[in-house]
């Protein structure tokens, strides 16, 4: 996350809201598991959910170590899990799982044997045999085809090599071998994602740095987007997007059906967006400023804050206010690069916190995040909406849990706008880490 301090920044306004009153509901929440961690949750287009998480130990807190997985229909009843991995330690309990529309399943971990694993589970199917990705388990992409794609970095402001490297698998194909896209003393991976076509793009960055014995200072940041074709074997490097700037633009991307594929970005105090139409990038739009509107920078394995549907219709999510009290949200269009202001779309929820964003390929897309409460409490909220360019509903509860502060494990939402998630808490006597789950019927 980027944080500033209250006493640089002048305060604003609160902004309109764009909230319909609350339509759909939420279903009774259900115990995925006890002494489980990391959970993860995908939907195909029929709704029906598959759910990951690290298994650490048993009910008598015998040690298990293992990766385990569910599946149901939409609203019903968990299958008994199953272990996908063996004992793989304490610290590979990583998980990540994705779907394709038409409901074929994978699931990627890191095994001390195989290292970076994948196994995958056809639709309706059981799942398969654990095998090696050929890289690294990081920031895990797909589209709604099952083209997949894994992306990351290696080095950073200290050391003085670096890489960004990458690679994609065909829709039931087998993963490529590792691309390295960027080679130079220092880089940074920002992001990845794979169009509606099966072309996967990286966002990443170089830049300078000269290190002290604590501290490194950074500058001449530029930013960079390859692309690979689908079906293609080379990279395409788009050479400077951004830059030379004095700090990290954390590049984050979206694509629609049509070819479309945007980056967006911050720069010089705004938050900036910018799109490739065929070979073309355009020029650089600004959004927003970054003092009224709070980039989500702690991406981590996955895009929380930017996407599209498949016509081009963009949503961007993140803080309203530079008190980080309110949740917005910015439509735009990837095909024209135009954007219209931020609107709360929390309501009066007060301080929402770390939030998970999905989106759909028909817009349908939701918001999850805690409120923490007196006494332990947390109540997780979910803001859901139909389509693109259509009111958010009203902030829901989906859930309640015990000591669940910090981020939310899991979302997914389908082209109807069915949504699952996946969120955690403590027993009461602080012993065991409980994965709930619930779903959402519009």
């Amino acid at each position: 996350m980027k944080c500033k301090s209250l006493a640089s920044l002048m305060l604003v306004l609160p902004m309109g809201a764009a909230i319909s009153a609350s339509a759909g509901s939420w279903s009774t929440q259900a115990t995925l598991a006890n002494n489980a961690y990391s959970g993860t949750i995908a939907l195909d287009s029929a709704g029906n959910m598959t759910s990951v998480w690290y298994q650490n130990a048993a009910p008598n807190g015998t040690a298990i170590n293992e990766i385990w997985a569910s599946s149901a229909a939409f609203g019903q009843p968990w299958s008994a899990p199953v272990d996908l991995s063996g004992n793989i330690g304490v610290a590979s309990g990583n998980p990540t799982v994705r779907a394709s529309a038409s409901g074929n399943a994978t699931a990627i971990y890191t095994s001390p044997t195989i290292g970076a694993a994948y196994i995958d589970k056809p639709a309706g199917g059981s799942w398969g045999t654990p095998r090696a990705t050929n890289g690294v388990n990081q920031f895990f992409v797909s589209n709604d085809i099952g083209v997949e794609g894994l992306a990351w970095g290696t080095g950073g402001a200290r050391p003085t090599s670096s890489t960004v490297v990458a690679i994609v698998r065909p829709a039931g194909g087998t993963w490529s071998a590792p691309a390295t896209l960027a080679a130079a003393p220092h880089l940074s991976f920002d992001g990845a994602i794979v169009a509606p076509d099966g072309s996967m793009a990286v966002a990443w960055e170089s830049f300078d740095s000269v290190c002290g014995s604590r501290t490194c200072k950074t500058s001449n940041w530029v930013l960079h987007v390859s692309t690979r074709a689908a079906g293609a074997q080379n990279w395409v490097d788009s050479g400077a997007l951004l830059g030379p700037d004095a700090t990290q633009h954390f590049g984050q991307l979206a694509a629609d059906g049509v070819g479309d594929l945007g980056v967006l970005s911050i720069q010089s105090g705004n938050i900036v967006s910018k799109v490739r139409h065929g070979s073309t990038w355009s020029s650089t739009v600004v959004v927003v400023s970054d003092s009224t509107f709070q980039y989500y920078t702690g991406t981590g394995r996955d895009n929380r804050i930017f996407a599209s549907d498949s016509a081009g219709h963009a949503t961007i999510v993140g803080w309203g206010n530079i008190q980080l009290s309110t949740l917005a949200a910015i439509d735009g269009n990837l095909t024209t690069n135009t954007w219209g202001s931020p609107a709360t779309i929390s309501g009066a929820d007060p301080q929402p916190g770390y939030f998970d964003f999905a989106m759909s390929s028909s817009g349908a897309a939701i918001a999850f995040y805690p409120l923490l409460g007196q006494n332990g409490t947390t109540t997780w909220r979910a803001i859901t909406r139909p389509g693109a360019g259509k009111p958010w509903n009203a902030p829901a509860t989906a859930g309640t849990s015990f000591e669940g502060a910090g981020t939310p494990d899991g979302v997914a939402v389908d082209s109807a706008g069915q949504a699952a998630v996946v969120f955690h808490g403590y027993s009461s006597d602080y012993t065991t880490n409980i994965l709930y789950t619930n779903t959402y019927k519009p």
